[in-house]
């Protein structure tokens, strides 16, 4: 009996979520049906990453970031697009994208990213306009390390989001001729258990979640 409640409820959940997407006009974005904007050069990929998006609020004491490589990554010169495997299907479907400043968005993406779903309904993936980034480690893991604006963050309930890949290192030199800033780039190294993340840099570590400055990830 307890087995049949069981599957009654998730079929319940899975007709609930179809009809709430043809309401809303959801549907899937598939990676390879995606379109670059004119002019729009893709500056690395990684088909083995994995992508997590940190809450600000509700979220564990404890955080363990699995290394499932179960997400494809790929940053362009004005975007990160982020998609997953679906079950059952070779295909990957987007699940978010990740503009750098607002200017390199459009209208749209603006206004997506000040939902508190991040236009989700209705566009399919989430929409996430972030200001800075750093490479580093994270539970002893390669990690990106991207820090929303503050009002998509608070629109969002996102701290923060980071990329988990075996391949950093070349996307640092894929992305060195569009740093902005000069200098050495902050490289931080914490474990999630940590109430409060130190960042190291050259010869100097700052006991704050963040350093004060950044280098843009793109020009």
């Amino acid at each position: 009996m307890s087995f049949l409640l069981f599957v009654v409820a998730i079929l319940g959940i899975v007709v609930f979520a179809v009809i709430v997407n043809r309401l809303t006009g959801t549907r899937y974005l598939y990676l390879h049906e995606l379109q670059f904007a004119p002019g729009e050069k893709e500056l690395w990929r990684d088909a083995a990453a994995d992508f997590y998006p940190v809450q600000r609020l509700g979220r564990a004491m404890l955080m363990s970031y699995s290394r499932l490589k179960r997400h494809t990554v790929v940053w362009t010169d004005r975007r990160i697009v982020v998609a997953q495997k679906i079950l059952f299907s070779p295909k990957r479907a987007v699940t978010h994208q990740v503009y750098f400043a607002s200017g390199m968005a459009g209208i749209d993406e603006n206004k997506a990213a000040s939902e508190l779903f991040g236009g989700f309904y209705g566009r399919g993936f989430h929409t996430i306009i972030a200001e800075t980034h750093a490479c580093g480690v994270v539970n002893d893991k390669a990690c990106v390390r991207i820090r929303p604006t503050e009002s998509c963050g608070a629109a969002q309930n996102i701290d923060e989001l980071l990329v988990f890949s075996d391949h950093t290192a070349e996307l640092e030199r894929s992305l060195a001729p569009r740093q902005l800033a000069a200098g050495a780039r902050p490289v931080f190294s914490y474990h999630a258990r940590s109430p409060r993340a130190t960042i190291d840099k050259p010869q100097t570590t700052a006991n704050t979640p963040w350093p004060n400055t950044f280098t843009p990830c793109a020009a």
